[in-house]
């Protein structure tokens, strides 16, 4: 079926100098992080009895550990912040600070070498401008950080274009009428819909027909970490990219912003398909209002955060338009109105020292009106489309510490959408050998999605090894309403005539040759695929072992199954058409196992070596699968005069008319 197994194997040695940080290569693959080391004495012994303490400067937070024999201390599950690392050893030694920056999905390991007593306590900044390379992991990919997201320029303010900054991300094409708007990226040549998006850990994706779902506001967004391979086995459902987002929280500050963003014609360049022929420029205005505020509920305790942001804009669409008169096909721009709101709300309650609760709700509402995919160069106005999307989303996260060793994350989700795709004219497409005329096939279409997601993480650092374990269940609903073929997509061979073929003395459109036309054999009836349900189970093990000083093993293994993998709810009404096509029988896969192998061996601090392999599993698309039940579609084979009758596959006479129509 359409879940396919891709094999990786990156065998290859990555290898580079001291690197920006944004091109740094982090570690864990959910919305969090963690900081370990090992304290020792001028000697390089361990030193047992060190309170250790990780305080959150902004929100007033601290955790402590207490080192023992082996002096490892180790802080799991944190969120992307600037802490303050400090050390209070026993007598004989001098404390010990430092300046933290951690981002989303990194792991830090942190040597610390006490001085002896009677020395002042040794304070170490850590720069925000540059990094040394990762020594702990062998993933690929990188981080953008909160400092890249607010300063960088984006024409439209879609955070996920800065993912185009990382080696090997490229913008991949839309591939459905939904996804007119939505940015899509292809990670090392692959199809970007295979792609997976996470926020706050949860998941953001499009189950129905791939890509991600609910945008968030670009003031919301903290950082966000793409891994374009050999991410952990923690994650799944993507042979291609993860891209796992934070979004900001508040802080015992109250503090926020409001801004506008004003462009038009004047500073939009023109495309780079722009043909002056055209005789004038495009329209375009656009106007984008955006603000967040956040601060404490109760200092040091509890923080709420709140983002919006409305898009309006007035683009054009290159459209074409038949001059009978001149046999020519002219060209002008038709307006394309696009609306965008986005919110997103955030609670954070530090209820106890040992747990955390958070909340997010994120919201977008869009329509728009765009063109139609294209099967030509050129489509008319009337070959449009209008488009609205609703989608939200929900989550919540408790992190509870059992002790500073061991923490446990337990989080459910809530992800549903809505989106309706309706032509703007009600006739059959007509492809003209260099225009696509009418309203497209593929349209009027609606598709829903329900989503509930739980699941649950331990990790528990011992010695050299972090292990992390659990797993995570997905129920999903997903139903479709296609009205494809309902008016009929017809082949013309010629863009005008020019010839009189049925001999009235005239040569217009009723003279037109048409090769092959499609129409569904119920127009008045779209094809309806309710309740297209799948359960979504998966478990994991990973091991981040330090073998040696220098060298880390990461050490994984994940096992996953979908309830609707091989189209089990709809293989009973599959369309006769395609029974010769079968083989073998319908059952449910329990043989998805995915290792993950990987090493990371440091000759320095700005030198190291990393590779390894793993299986990863492509999610299912549900649309894609449900669609196996069928059209029962009609074939045309006309003849040389448009008008004159022909039978379908029943022997019952059948006429096209010279407007199109049946």
């Amino acid at each position: 079926m359409y879940k396919a197994t891709s094999r990786i194997l990156l065998c290859g040695v990555l290898c580079s100098l001291i690197c920006f940080s944004h091109f740094a290569i982090h570690a864990q693959q959910l919305a969090t992080a963690s900081i370990d080391g090992t304290v020792t004495d001028p000697s390089g012994s361990s030193v047992a009895g060190v309170v250790v303490k990780l305080t959150n400067p902004s929100q007033g937070t601290v955790l402590a550990y207490t080192t023992k024999k082996d002096g490892l201390f180790s802080f799991t599950t944190l969120g992307a912040a600037n802490y303050i690392l400090s050390f209070t050893p026993p007598s004989g030694f001098a404390p010990w600070q430092q300046l933290v920056i951690l981002y989303v999905g990194q792991s830090r390991s942190i040597p610390v070498q006490l001085q002896l007593a009677g020395n002042q306590t040794r304070v170490q900044v850590e720069g925000n401008a540059r990094q040394g390379v990762d020594t702990t992991t062998s993933v690929v990919g990188g981080v953008i950080n909160a400092r890249q997201i607010d300063t960088l320029p984006l024409n439209g303010r879609n955070y996920l274009e800065l993912a185009y900054l990382v080696p090997g991300n490229a913008p991949a094409p839309n591939f459905d009428p939904t996804k007119e708007n939505t940015v899509v990226v292809s990670s090392a040549g692959q199809f970007g819909r295979g792609g997976s998006v996470t926020i706050d850990g949860a998941n953001n994706n499009d189950d129905v027909v791939g890509g991600s779902l609910v945008n968030i506001p670009e003031d919301a967004v903290q950082e966000f970490q793409i891994a374009t391979n050999r991410f952990s086995a923690e994650l799944g459902g993507s042979g291609s990219a993860v891209i796992n987002v934070v979004t900001k929280q508040g802080t015992n500050q109250l503090h926020g912003g409001i801004a506008t963003y004003e462009r038009d014609k004047v500073l939009q360049g023109l495309p780079a398909t722009y043909d002056p022929s055209v005789g004038s420029t495009p329209p375009f205005h656009r106007q984008q209002y955006a603000g967040d505020i956040g601060g404490p509920f109760r200092r040091n305790q509890a923080w709420w955060f709140v983002a919006m942001e409305d898009r309006q804009q007035l683009g054009a669409d290159l459209v074409g338009v038949r001059n009978t008169a001149n046999k020519t096909i002219d060209r002008l721009f038709a307006t394309a109105p696009l609306h965008d709101y986005l919110s997103t709300e955030r609670l954070d309650w530090q209820v106890t020292n040992r747990d955390r609760v958070d909340f997010r709700e994120s919201l977008e509402l869009e329509d728009d009106l765009s063109q139609s995919q294209l099967d030509r160069a050129l489509g008319t106005a009337a070959y449009r489309q209008t488009a609205i999307n609703h989608l939200q989303g929900l989550t919540a996260d408790w992190v509870h510490i059992f002790s500073p060793t061991v923490v446990n994350r337990l989080s459910f989700a809530d992800n549903n959408f809505i989106n309706t795709t309706s032509p703007l004219s009600a006739a059959p497409q007509i492809s003209y050998p260099d225009l696509d005329d009418g309203a497209t096939y593929r349209v009027p279409q609606q598709t829903k999605q329900f989503r509930l997601e739980g699941n649950d993480a331990v990790t528990w650092s011992h010695h050299n090894h972090t292990l992390s374990f659990g797993g995570e269940i997905e129920a999903v609903d997903a139903d479709f309403n296609l009205g494809v073929f309902q008016q009929g997509n017809i082949q013309a061979v010629e863009d005008f005539p020019d010839f009189d073929r049925n001999g009235d003395g005239k040569v217009n459109d009723n003279d037109l040759l048409f090769a092959v036309a499609l129409r569904s054999s119920t127009p008045t009836k779209p094809l309806l695929l309710p309740n297209n349900n799948n359960y979504h189970v998966a478990g994991f093990a990973e091991d981040d072992w330090k073998a040696l000083p220098s060298l880390v093993l990461n050490l994984g293994l994940r096992w996953g199954m979908d309830t609707n993998l091989n189209n089990l709810s709809w293989y009973n009404q599959r369309n006769p058409i395609v029974q010769p096509f079968y083989h073998g029988t319908r059952h449910r896969e329990y043989n998805d196992w995915g290792p993950r192998v990987g090493f990371n061996f440091s000759v320095n601090q700005n030198l190291s070596i990393h590779g390894g392999y793993g299986i990863y599993y492509d999610r299912i698309l549900l649309e894609v699968m449900s669609l196996e039940k069928g059209f029962d579609g009609r074939a045309l084979a006309l003849n040389v005069t448009a008008g004159n009758a022909v039978t379908d596959q029943n022997g019952n006479p059948v006429y096209l008319n010279p407007n199109g129509t049946f």
